[in-house]
């Protein structure tokens, strides 16, 4: 049976009144909170206990201070005169614990007590809550901005989903905790004139709730990662985990060996601040560019051949293709390129197909090219959403061209077995397609003239997928 326990506690430092309720909870249980780190609080187990915390703040400490300032330990000498024994500290926040029944208050005057609340949340809850609510604001303005543009990139992108919601909710958490914080402050200031106390706002069960659909979101993205994904897509998804935990324990470990070696606050915020930016420039430069070299060299598509054309590593992909140039051309050539790239999530299901001679090759000319896009729409109510990303690419609602000079003009569907047809025109009709089924949505490019039986065929292989 372990003698302590780490958790991730999700209340806010400054809700005073909230941590103290939670630890005396922990303490009759027989859990006494033993240190605050970075990554978690640390509990110790006893024998259950019945006695009150408090918890107080001294704005002049900080999470950088290699020890606890003369202040402090004043402080905590006239505390103990009064019963109260000093547990642990986090940063401005001072944890006290005393078993007497009806004990002093440490705090006595509610004007002090806001003042250091108030003062000691300026430099840490803050100005953290600020910074997440303006980068929030600027990824969640971002991600809002990807979704009109490019609804099907966005929608059947696992990734972007994932890290959309964790903005939005992040975005979410920091409004919520700065409304509560200043009515909070506002209220505690107006009841402070009359030597009132007034309880902090408590969001733990809303942190939890979010903690938890962010974790849920999280395993659901490794899942859809493992099963749709490509070999890249897995790779680049655990390397990007594994920077973000490793970037998360160097930083503190360098913190807190800093603090070891009684370095002053001010050196080891900024030693602390430098070594974050430059491993993580560092290690994200790394990550993107042993990305570019795993996949020119094909390690990413292990088994698959490669070859060199113009200084550059090209794959030799083989991918089994739904609809290939073979099955509508009497074609026999041995040096095409089928690449296929499938990206899904709960909303879509979006496939690239390239198949084209390759790169090394004289007579590569000779032979036909395909392209093609298939969006598998999942959910009946997004399907016009597709469509119109995919014909205003194009074409304008109101008639009006694009500086290009494209557009797509509506065509007979019965060739296609569609539902609807558009061809791309630009001054006349390119062998470029947007083919409408019942629950897909067809980008296809042609490099010879189509015909019906041509259409026949793409109707067969994609339509009925």
């Amino acid at each position: 049976m372990k003698d302590t326990k780490r958790r991730l506690e999700t209340i806010s430092l400054y809700d005073h009144t909230g941590i103290e309720r939670h630890l005396k909870k922990m303490a009759e249980k027989g859990w006494m909170l033993e240190k605050i780190t970075s990554l978690g609080w640390v509990y110790r187990r006893t024998e259950p206990k019945n006695g009150q915390f408090s918890v107080t703040y001294y704005p002049k400490a900080s999470e950088f201070d290699p020890e606890l300032t003369d202040g402090q330990k004043m402080y905590q000498e006239f505390t103990a005169r009064s019963g109260w024994q000093f547990i642990c500290s986090s940063a401005q926040m001072q944890v006290f614990y005393t078993e007497q029944e009806d004990p002093t208050p440490i705090e006595t005057d509610p004007v002090i007590q806001i003042d250091n609340i108030h003062n000691a949340a300026k430099k840490g809850f803050l100005l953290s809550h600020f910074l997440v609510l303006a980068i929030g604001i600027l990824n969640g303005a971002q991600f809002v901005s990807r979704l009109v543009k490019d609804p099907i990139a966005t929608l059947a992108s696992s990734a972007n989903l994932f890290t959309g919601v964790c903005w939005t909710l992040l975005l979410l958490i920091a409004v919520v905790e700065l409304t509560g914080y200043f009515h909070w402050l506002c209220k505690a200031k107006k009841a402070a004139e009359h030597g009132e106390f007034v309880e902090t706002p408590n969001s733990a069960r809303m942190q939890l709730f979010i903690l938890w659909f962010v974790l849920i979101c999280f395993a659901g993205h490794l899942v859809n990662i493992m099963i749709t994904g490509s070999v890249m897509m897995r790779w680049v998804s655990a390397l990007m985990f594994g920077y973000i935990i490793a970037l998360i324990l160097i930083v503190n470990a360098v913190k807190q060996f800093l603090k070891r070696k009684k370095v002053s606050s001010s050196t080891n915020l900024t030693i602390t601040l430098i070594v974050d930016f430059v491993l993580a420039f560092a290690m994200m430069g790394a990550i993107v560019y042993g990305t570019l070299q795993a996949s020119q060299n094909g390690l990413f598509a292990p088994g698959a051949e490669t070859y060199e054309h113009n200084g550059s590593t090209f794959v030799l992909y083989q991918d089994e293709l739904l609809l290939a140039v073979e099955d509508m051309l009497d074609v026999q050539y041995d040096g095409y390129v089928r690449e296929c790239n499938t990206t899904e999530t709960v909303f879509l299901k979006s496939v690239d197909v390239f198949q084209h001679p390759r790169y090394d090759d004289e007579n590569g000319n000779d032979f036909p090219y395909l392209e093609y896009t298939i969006t598998y729409v999942k959910i009946p109510s997004l399907y016009q959403l597709c469509k119109n990303d995919l014909l205003n690419k194009f074409y304008n609602p109101g008639n009006v061209r694009f500086p290009q000079g494209y557009s797509y003009v509506a065509v007979d569907p019965t060739p296609w077995g569609a539902v609807e047809a558009y061809q791309l025109t630009h001054d006349y009709p390119m062998e470029k397609y947007l083919i409408c089924y019942q629950d897909c949505l067809v980008e296809i490019g042609f490099e010879w003239k189509a015909k019906d039986e041509h259409k026949a065929i793409v109707s067969e292989k994609l339509g009925s997928k």
